[in-house]
């Protein structure tokens, strides 16, 4: 063994005995694939030692060796995901090679070999085994070949512009799409753990994927669903790693366009609502993707490169037409639909108005592998992806959902539309080291990511500056006693409206009484309300060691330590200090949001901007061991562990969460010991990575002040009125008692939330079982089934109704009066996968799945509310009824099919065809209330779910293409993808708001009890004459054409 081999494993076991635990997990057996086996006599079955095993490939540097043990032994690590050759060479017997191997990352192939010495040289071309017999994980692996023949990745929604990595993970047997991303397992999109080449690249403030890298970087995608080992870690969804391409000894690359049209957009079915005087219809105009990539080498064997460019661009027409209620012209009754019961509009001519929604992305990527001495190597990989929307009259797209920022368009230009920058880098350094029998494996990995994201006004004025739209207070209308404000008391109607189109109908005989033809519900003009610039850091440093050892069977046994440091800079604020809302009388506004705090009775101080700088600190670690028990059985077992501390705005500890001890016990048996079957079984704790939104809001405080003002004195929409008469003491309206020292101002927000001191960290925990089998060559036929469920959750909670908050694990400690949160996923999967092979590929599953509990997650599917860990499911009690039962992921029955197949036509020419098929029955509703602090779609009226489940989602996608071989290694291809083929048009959403009245549940209630519900002031309740009618569609047709060289 080298100097320098022992002295890096010296320094693992010393930073294993500082730290005094057993230490943390690394993604880096997630990117490269290991092969292992056994070498036998024929005659005897026995093990044959000292035979040479040798692996080379295009991904490695030189070429990998090991000599195999006493039972014939043999166990290569660390090969980046490829096409390997492996020659077998022992004392006189003549060389055995097996050629075209493909090893995925992540995985372990077992392939094993028999000699003897008087055989002939034999070259053989075989297929991998397709079972990884070493793991008890499930989830999937989608390689370069899947990835580009079948179109997984739709081209609209988050990442579908640029086909980022994680919008192929829905892909993934029991995996769906969410608001913010892909659902595993029945966990919410932002509990998953994104990686690019083991760099955790999840967002630091939300959880969300920070960068959404391009599958034309990457050489393969695989997600852990379940049964993964402890050296994963920090999240309670599934871990999504993608691997990057690499150079070569020969240069290669490719340069790609893709484009999809919007005029080829099949129909797109309009939702229809009521009481919607200025309507917006989306039209997609284009999107697409351009760039290149080149990989190769500097030095043969020492140096090599990989580099590329990609920009992506989307652009949607956003047309708003103006709408009138008709009026009985006698009467001025408004009148009715007999079929719909809404009421009767008609469009108003010449009010047609279009501005678009669009956004650039920009992602450039460079790789280096350099190889200073036999068995190391050091990688280094830096990507930076810019992100810019909106601005220049245009809309902006909200980058954590891809979708434009406006459904609808009830306000004017410059309060509903914004600027957005959404900004990524990364830099990771890697260094391996081999022994040379390749029994010792260590990795060591330094990584930094970091994300700016700013929503700013669409002037380009600064936040916080009290000039331009920055300046600008928004004001929200919303009066609707005695009468709806007019659309034209706040805009003009467009140039080529006929005069007069919106005046109201006057009783001839009493001019006190009309009718408002051009209704404003809600109405918001100014500014553009909440601002923010966010910058956020994330700084990794991993080390890891695998030693393999013999002892009845063979025992790899690994260990590491894992350190990270997470940083929020958060700046935000709203345009002009506040944002008013108007009563639903009309007769006051109110400062629904304002930042400051009283220095004195009535003495307020407002605060432009509100600024904290939060962190927390994260170490821990990892120890396992993989033992195959007299190379018959496979134990894994292993334990990790997690301390968690969070910093507020004032540098000191706002939250603690030590002791995540993380056991991990799996089993897998080879009934046919050559790799060909294994029976698996798995028992697992998660723990999960507290965002640090949290810490920035709860742990910080958001100081903030509140008054009302006199509408008859104070018009917030008038600039001058609004710098003068609203500041005036005479538009000031007492909200106290006259005994308060505090009659017209109000203060709240401003301390840090209480933490209860037993507080113990989020966690779930997870049994998985099942089988595979290799039924044809390179296909495996599965079926496994899993059982997860939430142990413990932080949430945030009040007990006096909002005045204070305190942070908890309901249903424990101080919040056992509480209910516990409760989220429990039962599925039975039977899948089947061959990776292509022979001109083909086939993979598919069947899900059977039960989702339930009284928490979704780390966000609300309901109201789309994002804040990890103190979202409202726990805030108040008078809302805690009816919250149990079927979860918004609960899909009963998903059916998932994609194949690939080409066939050569001789000459140079091929025909490539791809499919994906999709069949997804659909998930619950609810009946949703307004509350009376918390607004609209808080309070659940009847149990959870007790709406009418929606229909069954169904999708066929077509790929077909024509591929050209100039040269054996210079090819272009011309494709043409089409998405949702028959243009189905099921209904994916409907209005679950019963009501906007202020109600609170009815426990244990009925749908017949909501006809005598009443309001919170005994009143009877307003129906919404939306609910239950569709809010959104199927996607409908699209087509997308790309061209791509390879060389």
């Amino acid at each position: 063994m080298s100097r320098t081999i022992r002295l890096a494993i010296f320094l693992s076991i010393v930073a294993v005995m500082i730290s005094q635990v057993v230490l943390v997990p690394t993604a880096q057996a997630a990117n490269d694939a290991v092969l292992t086996g056994v070498i036998r006599d024929p005659d005897t079955g026995e093990g044959i030692e000292g035979a040479i095993v040798i692996i080379t490939g295009e991904k490695l540097q030189g070429a990998r060796t090991m000599t195999t043990d006493e039972t014939g032994f043999y166990r290569i690590p660390n090969l980046p995901p490829g096409i390997y050759d492996i020659t077998i060479k022992y004392l006189a017997a003549k060389d055995k090679r097996r050629k075209n191997i493909q090893l995925r990352a992540g995985t372990t192939t077992r392939l094993d070999f028999t000699l003897r010495l008087i055989e002939e040289e034999t070259v053989l071309v075989v297929t991998s085994p397709p079972v990884d017999t070493a793991s008890s994980s499930t989830g999937l692996a989608l390689d370069r070949e899947m990835m580009r023949r079948v179109p997984i990745a739709q081209p609209t929604g988050k990442g579908g512009a640029n086909r980022s990595f994680e919008s192929v993970a829905e892909a993934t047997p029991g995996a769906t799409s969410d608001m913010y991303g892909t659902s595993v397992a029945g966990t919410s999109s932002p509990e998953n753990k994104y990686y690019v080449d083991g760099l955790s690249v999840n967002d630091p403030g939300f959880g969300l994927n920070g960068t959404a890298l391009t599958i034309e970087f990457l050489e393969e995608v695989r997600v852990e669903a379940g049964g993964y080992m402890p050296e994963f870690g920090r999240a309670t969804g599934g871990i999504v790693n993608a691997v990057t391409k690499t150079g070569s000894n020969e240069f290669h690359g490719g340069v790609w366009v893709f484009y999809t049209p919007g005029r080829l957009e099949g129909y797109r079915k309009p939702p229809v609502r009521e009481g919607v005087t200025v309507q917006a219809e989306r039209q997609l105009l284009w999107l697409g993707d351009a760039g290149f990539d080149l990989g190769g080498r500097i030095i043969r064997d020492k140096l090599w490169f990989y580099g590329g460019v990609s920009v992506s661009h989307t652009t949607y027409d956003i047309e708003t037409t103006w709408n009138r209620v008709i009026v009985d012209q006698d009467t001025g009754e408004i009148q009715t639909d007999p079929e719909t019961g809404f009421n009767l509009t008609e469009r108003i001519p010449g009010t047609e108005v279009h501005r678009k929604a669009q956004g650039t992305t920009v992602q450039a990527l460079g790789k280096l592998t350099y190889t200073p001495a036999p068995n190391h190597t050091l990688e280094l990989l830096g990507i930076y992806a810019p992100a810019f929307s909106g601005g220049n009259g245009t809309y902006g797209l909200d980058a954590s959902t891809g979708s434009p920022e406006v459904a609808s368009v009830l306000g004017t230009y410059g309060t509903l539309a914004h600027r957005y920058k959404d900004d990524a880098a990364d830099v990771q350094l890697e260094w391996n080291v081999l022994a040379d029998d390749n029994r010792w494996d260590i990795t060591t990995i330094l990584g930094w990511h970091h994300q700016v994201n700013q929503s700013q006004p669409v002037d380009g004025s600064a936040l916080g500056s009290d000039t331009g739209l920055a300046g600008t207070p928004a004001v929200v209308y919303r009066q609707s006693s005695p009468e709806y404000h007019s659309v034209t008391d706040f805009m003009r109607l467009p140039p080529d409206a006929p005069d007069g189109a919106c005046d109201p109908w006057v009783d001839p005989t009493d001019t006190s009484q009309r009718t408002v033809t051009c209704p404003a519900t809600v109405f918001r003009v100014g500014g553009p309300g909440f601002l923010y610039d966010r910058r956020l850091n994330r700084l990794q440093f991993r080390s890891t060691a695998a030693r393999l050892l013999t002892g009845a069977g063979h025992h790899l046994i690994k260990f590491g330590i894992d350190f990270e440091y997470m940083q929020y800079d958060s700046e935000r604020g709203y345009s002009g200090t506040t944002m008013y809302r108007e009563s639903p009388n009309g007769a006051y506004f109110v400062d629904y949001r304002r930042y400051g705090y009283l220095t004195g009775p009535d003495q307020a101080t407002v605060l432009p901007t509100l600024q904290w700088t939060v962190f927390s600190t994260t170490i821990g670690g990892f120890v396992q061991d993989s033992w195959s028990i007299m190379d018959k059985v496979t134990l894994n077992a292993g334990l990790r562990y997690d301390a968690q501390q969070l910093f507020g705005g004032d540098g000191l500890l706002s939250l603690t969460l030590p002791n995540q001890v993380s056991p991990r016990l799996g089993v897998i048996w080879d009934p046919t010991q050559i790799g060909k079957a294994k029976i698996f079984a798995n028992y697992a704790r998660f723990y999960q990575s507290v965002p640090l939104n949290l810490a920035d809001r709860a742990g910080s405080g958001e100081p903030s002040v509140r008054r009302l003002y006199d509408a008859s004195i104070c018009d917030p929409a008038d600039p001058e009125s609004e710098a003068t008469a609203c500041q005036s003491d005479a538009s000031r309206l007492p909200a106290g008692g006259p005994a308060d020292p505090d009659r017209y101002w109000s203060a709240f927000g401003a301390g840090k939330t209480a933490v209860d001191p037993d507080l113990k960290p989020q966690s779930s925990d997870e049994i998985v079982a099942g089988g595979e089998y290799e039924i044809i060559p390179g296909g495996k036929l599965g079926i496994n089934y899993t059982h997860r469920w939430l142990s413990r959750v932080i949430e945030d909670m009040s007990r006096d109704e909002a005045t204070t908050y305190f942070i908890g694990n309901p249903g424990y400690g101080i919040a056992n009066d509480f209910p516990k949160g409760r989220r429990v996923y039962d599925a039975v999967i039977l899948y089947f996968d061959k990776r292509f092979a022979t001109n083909w590929m086939l993979s598919g599953s069947y899900t059977l799945a039960w989702l339930r509990g009284n928490i979704a997650g780390l966000f609300r599917p309901e109201t789309g509310q994002l804040d990890p860990n103190i979202n409202s499911d726990f805030d108040l009690i008078s809302l805690l009824a009816n919250r149990y039962g079927p979860l918004p992921g609960d899909r009963r029955h998903s059916l998932k099919l994609f194949a690939a197949g080409e066939i050569p036509l001789g000459n140079g020419n091929t025909v490539m065809l791809g499919g994906a098929f999709r069949a997804t029955s659909g998930g619950p509703t609810n009946v949703l209330g307004s509350h009376e602090l918390y607004g609209s779609g808080e309070a659940f009226l009847v149990d959870r779910g007790g709406g009418e489940r929606l229909p069954w989602v169904f999708r066929l996608d077509t790929n077909i293409g024509y591929r050209k071989y100039f040269t054996e290694d210079l090819t272009m291809d011309l494709t043409m993808d089409v998405f949702n083929v028959i243009n189905f048009q099921s209904v994916t959403g409907i209005d679950q708001n019963y009501t906007f009245s202020d109600v609170v549940p009815i426990p244990g209630g009925s749908l017949e009890d909501l006809e005598r519900h009443t309001d919170v002031t005994g009143a009877p309740i307003d129906r919404n004459p939306n609910f239950g009618n569709p809010v959104a569609y199927q996607s409908p047709r699209l087509f997308r054409f790309g061209v791509r060289m390879n060389f």
